[in-house]
């Protein structure tokens, strides 16, 4: 049997609540393969018990000692990491609702273990699970991390146990023989809302749902040293392969997704597949051959009014693993907008194929991959390389990057952009500050070529408040064609202020203060935004948000005036620049209120009603949303929506408005199998503001059999805006080959 020693050494900024722990933990080698008994009755657990005893987690909703014990074992074999939990919840019920895999996360009770195997924060893992035993899992390095692993519980009263079984080669991590890795434990009980976690530092933050736990916490879990694995090249999963079939009919068999949210047609595509092979533990090469376009994962829409272009979530398998190493994003956007990417994925509608390397060893991690295909909707064909570097401490004290992509497309022309920068964050002061410049060139870019991005950053983090401040010149013709950039030609300042904290009235409370101001080359003021967002859950779990946003954006039309003037309605504005000519400047105001209140929001049975008012651009808004969802026992849960949407035309009065109505059911047919419909209505339209109006009916039903493979029935798509009649089926094979 080959030697695995585990070392659990406390993590700089780590800070622990009421009772003290060595610095020093070992984690012990299991005398024998352990069994998935849920109640920890087997005595091999006793001796890898790490965490025991009132207050050893940290409550990170309330900022206080969480209110319950918590009971965590580590132990491992030369095939297995072993975790175990005993967990006390004698004043709230234990809620255990979700009988499917992957299915609902956050809205259970749950466990769990976080692995960072880079001990830099590159490559973070969570494993979850329920007091039903239901599985969920996250990887900081791909959003489709689905490895095979088991996990097992038990209830009793007032308290209950999970045991969870976890092949070491579910991680990617280092070939050296002696590797230091981090690790922490979470928990989350649902029915006040709350986070408890075993590695603490003030300034963590709390989030709702499935954004928490978060990656970024890595940097202050304990670390995982002397993890000594002679021979660790025997746990990597060496070669898989995702093959795909897919059938589809109706009349709209040929209508798919694109990049800006619009169905365009496509041929539909019958048979693909996807590859990966590892080249170390750490190091993947991945290929994909006709992937799949259909969409029957993972849907995106939004109908929401934007003032800025909307980001998306990347979901397809060969641009979304190892996703992470190839967009080291720093900040550049302003106060109320998402940061600009020199590569972003969802901007790439259906390809052809690709290839890529990608992975970590020591402080670095890297991407490199390349792909092609042909877009039918613009004749448009496309040959582009995009790649990342990243080299971190294990600290997060020092950081430097370089990311880039190379593109060749027939119609927009070539693109080459390319950006270098660094950061650092001195742990005692809490003193951040970085510097990053990106610089784009090709037939793409018009004549003359301004096309560069400076952002130079510092900011004070403290555990209950930090400043933020950063200088920022996009240039007018800034604009990389796999990219996104939701405005160029600015050059200004962006602030920001936040306070966090409890009370004794309250379960948590934030503040947060934000500016920006930019002007174009022309010296007009092309951005301003003033924005406070306070946040406070009361201890009832009443919640109250309330965001004043006051802005104003300056477009310009893309022609000269003709006889008619700068009044000329046909004339086409934008507000991404008016370089170089600036005709017909126009300043609009985006002056928006928006209420939410919320009552048992981060529960299984939340309710929301939320109320906004004020003028976007040319419209005066007035605008309603109400919603909830909950479980209706183990099997059935429901949710619905009713929004409308006022709008006012400022120049004439002319009122118009927009309803939404949306229910959606879900029914969990077993542990790896669900059904679910979703029923979308969309009635009148708002001055182009809001969605295209429609009925939309989608039904999906998907089951993952115990070889792995997958079936997934799908009619309609909830990304559409009206019903499409378009059924598909897909069926997914996984094969591994494994050393």
């Amino acid at each position: 049997m080959e030697a695995l020693v585990i070392i659990f050494i406390a993590g700089t900024g780590v800070a622990r609540a009421a009772v003290a722990y060595p610095s020093t933990y070992a984690a012990v080698m299991a005398q024998h393969s352990l069994s998935g008994d849920a109640s920890l009755s087997d005595r091999e657990w006793n001796r890898g018990k790490l965490v025991d005893g009132p207050h050893a987690f940290q409550d990170i909703t309330t900022r206080s000692a969480a209110p319950f014990d918590t009971a965590a074992y580590v132990l491992y074999d030369e095939h297995n990491l072993y975790v175990g939990f005993k967990v006390q919840q004698t004043a709230l019920p234990i809620t255990a609702n979700q009988t499917t895999n992957n299915i609902g996360f956050g809205l259970d009770d749950f466990v769990g273990v976080g692995i960072d195997t880079s001990g830099n924060g590159s490559t973070v893992y969570y494993f979850e699970t329920t007091p039903r035993g239901i599985r969920y899992q996250q990887a900081s390095e791909s959003t489709r991390y689905a490895p095979s692993w088991h996990a097992a519980a038990r209830v009793d009263n007032g308290s209950w146990t999970a045991v969870m079984t976890i092949p070491l080669k579910a991680f990617h991590s280092g070939s050296a023989p002696t590797q230091t890795w981090r690790l922490n434990f979470v928990r989350g009980v649902a029915a006040n809302g709350e986070h408890y976690t075993w590695a603490y530092d003030g300034t963590m933050q709390d989030a709702s749902g499935a954004s928490w736990p978060a990656f970024s916490d890595a940097q202050f879990w304990p670390r995982l040293s002397g993890v000594h694995v002679e021979g660790g090249g025997r746990f990597r999963d060496r070669a898989h392969a995702d093959v795909y079939a897919l059938g589809s009919a109706g009349g709209d068999r040929n209508l798919f997704a694109q990049a800006n949210g619009t169905f365009a047609p496509e041929n539909a595509r019958v048979v693909g597949i996807d590859f990966g092979y590892a080249l170390t533990n750490s190091i993947h090469f991945v290929a994909t051959l006709n992937p799949d376009f259909s969409n029957v994962e993972v849907d995106q829409q939004t109908i929401a009014p934007q003032e800025f272009k909307q980001l998306f979530t990347e979901y397809r398998p060969f641009f979304a693993e190892g996703a992470a190493f190839l967009n080291p994003v720093s900040p550049s956007a302003g106060a109320a907008q998402p940061n600009n990417q020199i590569f972003y994925s969802p901007a790439i509608g259906p390809f052809d194929r690709g290839a890529k390397v990608e992975g970590s060893f020591g402080n670095q991690s890297f991407g490199l991959l390349s792909f092609r295909g042909y877009d039918q909707t613009s004749g448009n064909e496309f040959d582009d390389l995009a790649y990342g570097y990243t080299h971190a401490l294990p600290d997060q004290s020092f950081a430097y990057w370089s990311d880039g992509v190379i593109a060749h497309h027939s119609v927009a022309g070539d693109d080459t952009a390319a950006e270098v920068g660094a950061d650092f964050h001195n742990l005692h002061t809490g003193l951040i500050g970085g510097v990053d410049q990106a610089f784009e060139s090709g037939s793409y870019v018009p004549d003359p070529g301004h096309a560069r991005a400076l952002s130079a950053w510092g900011q004070v983090l403290k555990p209950n408040w930090n400043v933020f401040v950063d200088y920022q010149d996009v240039t007018p013709n800034y604009n990389p064609v796999d990219g996104f950039t939701s405005i160029s030609d600015t050059r200004g300042v962006v602030y920001g202020l936040n306070f966090s904290g409890s009370s004794r009235g309250l379960k948590n409370y934030s503040l947060f203060l934000g500016a920006d101001r930019y002007v174009d080359l022309s010296g007009a003021v092309h951005q301003v935004d003033a924005l406070a967002i306070l946040k406070a859950t009361f201890k009832d779990q009443i919640s109250i948000s309330i965001n004043p946003h006051n802005g104003f954006l300056r477009s310009y039309t893309t022609t000269p005036p003709g006889t008619s003037g700068c009044d000329d309605p046909s004339l086409l504005r934008t507000s991404y620049t008016g370089f170089p000519d600036y005709y017909c400047g126009e300043t609009d105001q985006f002056e928006q209120l928006n209420v939410k209140l919320g009552y048992r929001d981060g529960t299984q049975s939340p309710a929301d009603f939320a109320f906004a008012e004020g003028p976007f651009g040319g419209t005066f808004l007035h605008q309603y949303s109400l919603s909830a969802s909950r479980p209706f026992g183990t099997r059935l849960s429901a949710a619905a929506q009713y929004a409308g949407t006022y709008g006012r035309t400022i120049s004439d009065g002319a009122l118009n408005s927009q309803w939404l109505r949306l229910i959606s059911l879900g029914y969990n047919l077993g542990p790896d199998s669900n059904v679910a419909l979703a029923l979308r209505s969309i009635n009148g339209l708002v001055n182009e503001l809001t969605t295209v109006p429609g009925v939309n009916l989608a039904v999906s039903y998907h089951r993952k059999f115990t070889s792995g493979n997958e079936l997934y029935l799908t009619f309609g798509t909830p990304a559409a805006t009206q019903t499409l009649d378009r059924f598909i089926v897909k069926y997914v094979i996984h094969a591994g080959i494994q050393n």
